[in-house]
């Protein structure tokens, strides 16, 4: 085979820059320096003898034709490496460990997937997850990929679009909860005029999470009048309410089973999606199997609570 004009580790760094258009981000994903990204780049392109991506301060590297055409065949040219090293003897891929980072909602990371989290590293040694748990926001597709997770496990509204990086898995109900006092001798759902007048306890305090609280509030012509509280936790939230001291908007899931009988919804809201991401296509058992417990994690569990799931594998 005759010597080929650029390197595994000057392909792999230009597909990191293709995916994030930032040298930051590129750095942070492959652990790199900014300076060793740019230079790979460099290089690359000087033994190619064509200028893949137009550099300008200030501004993100945006691929010129001649590195479009380059991507487009990188394509090809992974696929056809994928193929090859499937040759490779399963007996000689066993010891290998496969390193996993995954997006996950703080309430299902905590309530549902740490519980079982031991098992399944007990059951599978040669796999290593590192979890990053962030808030709900609509936002969070475009964060998924340009930090290069290889999975995203989060709840999102489901009157905003969904991006299409994400499969929808479930439908889980979501409102405004609180203590069963508030309805006493009340009709559900509550009247727009009483709920403004409930305790609150929102999101952190200028938080993107209660900038979107108050628009799904304000579209159906709720304006909270008395605020108690702003907790980015939401197990806090939920022991608030269990008390019977103020009202949240979330989804149903926050809830624990335990406090499900004394909270209740006071007024529906938006509905939200167990979303779900998977950055490697295809057939690989690691990658499969990480898949099947992070989502059995929840599906499988008696205590999460659905509307509707939509993905067969897991109905």
């Amino acid at each position: 085979m005759q010597p080929l004009p650029f390197t595994l580790r000057q392909l792999e760094v230009f597909s990191a820059l293709c995916a994030t258009h930032s040298f930051r981000l590129t750095a942070d994903r492959l652990r790199i320096s900014q300076a060793s990204v740019s230079n790979q780049v460099k290089t690359l392109e000087e033994q190619l003898g064509v200028r893949l991506f137009h550099r300008v301060s200030g501004k993100r590297p945006m691929l010129t034709a001649e590195g479009l055409a380059f991507l487009q065949d990188l394509d090809a040219f992974d696929a056809a490496a994928r193929a090859l090293a499937a040759h490779r003897k399963l007996g000689d891929r066993a010891d290998e460990r496969a390193y996993f980072r995954i997006r996950i909602g703080e309430t299902i990371m905590d309530r549902f997937v740490r519980p079982k989290l031991d098992r399944f590293l007990i059951e599978n040694p040669g796999i290593v997850l590192e979890f990053d748990t962030q808030p709900p926001s609509n936002k969070t597709g475009a964060d998924v990929e340009k930090a290069g997770f290889d999975f995203a496990l989060v709840h999102l509204r489901d009157d905003y679009p969904l991006n299409p990086i994400f499969r929808k898995i479930a439908l889980l109900s979501g409102g405004i909860y609180g203590h069963r006092k508030f309805a006493e001798a009340r009709k559900l759902p509550l009247q727009t005029d009483y709920v403004s007048d409930l305790p609150f306890i929102l999101p952190r305090e200028g938080s993107e999470q209660e900038r979107e609280v108050y628009l799904a509030l304000r579209r159906v012509g709720i304006t909270p009048r008395k605020i108690i509280s702003h907790t980015p936790y939401f197990d806090v939230i939920a022991s608030m309410l269990g008390q019977g001291l103020g009202v949240a908007s979330f989804a149903e899931v926050v809830l624990p089973p335990s406090l499900r009988e004394a909270v209740i919804l006071l007024y529906p809201l938006n509905n939200w999606r167990l979303s779900f991401y998977r950055r490697h296509s295809g057939k690989d058992d690691k990658v499969d199997r990480v898949e099947e417990f992070l989502l059995t994690s929840l599906l499988a569990d008696p205590d999460y609570p659905t509307l509707a799931i939509f993905d067969s594998t897991y109905a």
